[in-house]
């Protein structure tokens, strides 16, 4: 029997670490180990707010530190983020998992996984960030009910309050490989997602090994954790 492989969880845009929480938490319940971490300009990190190929290499400078084989999750703009990453590691990756998230091919970004989002976000979705990060953030006020409805409402609220900038270029950011033509990978299509269209995530799901369709707003990890923790455990074992 092979030894269990590290989960390493990546965010999306706009989220740190934290919005793995309960979802690391329920892993090392289970024994795992698990590596979660801020992306540039984001949560803790005292870095710059990164482009697509900063981001990629504060993941290869993870995946550097984890011994032996590894499950790398991406949420949203974590699947460009972990597809870009993965191109040199391919040998090291036990499984590659999309969470409601963009699936690059080579050649392609963000903005051309889901088309017409950026531009709808920007015109309606997002505001300038706060936080002195000179990118963009989501419409506090609308928040809650596009990124967490489904959440408990302290939850939610919590949530809301950590969200910070986005370089508005990373979701135009294209990615140089398609690793997960070589690699086992599963896509979960959130089928209430308001953020990033289910009917994009239905097609994207294609490009995977394997894939399912949650009842689930833009935000498992936050609204469905022990469902998220249960497929990620089941591959890492």
């Amino acid at each position: 029997m092979s030894e269990a492989a590290t989960v390493v969880l990546v965010h999306g845009a706009f989220h740190g670490a934290w919005c793995w929480k309960y979802v690391a938490e329920g892993l090392r319940e289970r024994g795992l180990a698990v590596r979660c971490f801020d992306l540039p300009g984001h949560g803790a990190s005292p870095a710059p707010l990164g482009s697509l190929a900063e981001d990629a290499q504060a993941v290869r400078e993870v995946l550097a530190d984890v011994p032996g084989e590894v499950v790398l999750c991406g949420h949203s703009y974590g699947g460009v983020v972990i597809t870009e990453a993965a191109g040199d590691q391919i040998d090291r990756l036990r499984h590659m998992v999309y969470l409601a998230a963009a699936i690059p091919d080579a050649g392609e970004s963000l903005a051309d996984c889901f088309p017409g989002l950026i531009e709808a976000e920007l015109e309606n979705g997002t505001v300038s960030a706060s936080d002195g990060s000179g990118g963009i953030m989501p419409d506090p006020d609308r928040a809650v009910d596009r990124f967490y409805p489904d959440c408990d409402a302290l939850i939610a609220e919590w949530a809301v309050a950590q969200l910070d900038g986005q370089d508005p270029r990373s979701f135009i950011d294209a990615a140089s490989a398609a690793p997960w033509r070589s690699v086992e990978s599963t896509y979960v299509i959130c089928s209430e997602d308001l953020v990033l269209p289910p009917c994009f995530q239905q097609r994207l799901a294609k490009r995977c090994s394997r894939s399912f369709e949650w009842v689930s707003s833009h935000s498992p990890m936050l609204s469905q954790p022990d469902r998220v923790v249960g497929l990620l455990a089941d591959l890492a074992i």
